[in-house]
């Protein structure tokens, strides 16, 4: 999953929003692996008025049904300008990471 927190958020309220997240997934009985704040990036074009964003990737394991769930948290929560989930085939969670995008390439 990837989602994107609004700019104005004070600065240590981005630990709280990721840690919410991370406590989500876990009370929906998932597993977090892993967890990469990419900080704060422009935008190619403006999102609510908006011309940056913080960026979080965050790779979870959790049971498909409990995805709509995890999906309307995040649409409830208005720090969260953006997200999507994208679900990565088993090859790509086993392989290292420059060995899954050279499988990806190949496909």
């Amino acid at each position: 999953m990837l989602y994107i927190v609004r700019p104005d958020v004070e600065e240590g309220e981005y630990a709280q929003v990721v840690s919410k997240f991370e406590g989500s997934v876990q009370e929906l009985g998932g597993v977090v692996t892993n967890v990469e704040e990419w900080g704060s990036r422009p935008f190619a074009y403006e999102i609510e008025h908006y011309d940056r964003g913080y960026y979080v990737l965050m790779q979870f394991t959790l049971d498909v049904a409990k995805l709509g769930e995890l999906d309307e948290r995040f649409k409830l929560d208005e720090r969260v300008l953006r997200h999507q989930i994208v679900r990565l085939e088993d090859e790509e969670l086993k392989a290292p990471k420059g060995e899954a995008e050279g499988a990806r390439a190949s496909a």
